[in-house]
């Protein structure tokens, strides 16, 4: 597929959910025969559909492809049922993610049987990479370049996130996240609620984390260390999953 393809599809969101032709022709700089000759071949693909006279949205294939991930994703089928007893453990809402580009995905919500206050991470919303437990955990394991370049373009973002407004202090106050492993915030993502994350490693590269939303109501002090291991316990467990499923599909070859 190339780049001007992903580009099109890339460019629908929850604010411009249909797109029309003209609208792409001006954003990408191409031609009217170009960007219908782009959209049917995705629409043939399944990739969009045509919405009467208003324009292009996304199409069923997503859906399906969507289907096929919660089945067969690597990382969903290794934490296999250990987020449900998680989520009832901890009587909080968990949350697997992966990081994204530039942004950390949801790729699932575990949510307990008792009520619970809704959190703004939930399966398929990409969240940036500068606020709460779920994404400072991830941000702390990035490889130092990586982190240059997102300082150089975000740095605003970062430092209105909270972050230190110098690189150097920038990079000491994510040392602690990378040596703990860990990240535990209050009231950054959503008011009231807390965050309790441990990282998803794959070696020395971040696939993501693991994290535990609760009500601060509901973590009394020194609760946190001990909701902490659980969470460590899981994150180990999927950790393991995924190595042993590497080791079988390497012995398979």
């Amino acid at each position: 597929m190339s780049g001007r393809l992903l580009r099109i599809l890339a460019s629908f969101d929850l604010s411009r959910p249909v797109r029309k032709p003209a609208e792409l022709m001006e954003e990408l700089g191409v031609s009217r025969a170009s960007i219908y000759r782009d959209l049917k071949a995705l629409e043939e693909a399944g990739l969009l559909e045509r919405v009467a006279d208003r324009g292009y949205a996304l199409g069923p294939l997503i859906v399906e492809l969507d289907r096929q991930i919660r089945l067969a994703d690597p990382l969903l089928q290794a934490s296999g049922s250990l987020l449900r007893k998680l989520a009832a453990d901890t009587k909080g809402t968990v949350l697997l993610c992966r990081v994204h580009r530039d942004k950390v995905l949801c790729i699932h919500q575990e949510v307990p049987a008792e009520s619970v206050t809704p959190v703004s991470y939930e399966r398929g919303r990409a969240m940036p990479l500068y606020r709460g437990a779920t994404s400072k955990v991830i941000l702390a394991h990035l490889p130092r370049a990586e982190l240059e370049r997102l300082w150089q373009r975000d740095r605003a973002a970062i430092i209105a996130a909270g972050f230190s407004p110098s690189w150097k202090g920038f990079l000491a106050e994510l040392e602690p996240l990378r040596e703990a492993k860990a990240c535990v915030t209050h009231s950054e993502v959503d008011p009231g609620l807390a965050g309790i994350a441990v990282a998803l490693l794959d070696g020395q590269r971040v696939l993501g984390s693991l994290s535990v939303v609760i009500p601060l109501a509901h973590l009394p002090p020194g609760r946190s260390k001990a909701m902490l291991s659980k969470v460590f316990s899981v994150a180990s467990s999927i950790e393991s999953a995924l190595e042993n499923e590497r080791l079988r599909a390497r012995s398979r070859r």
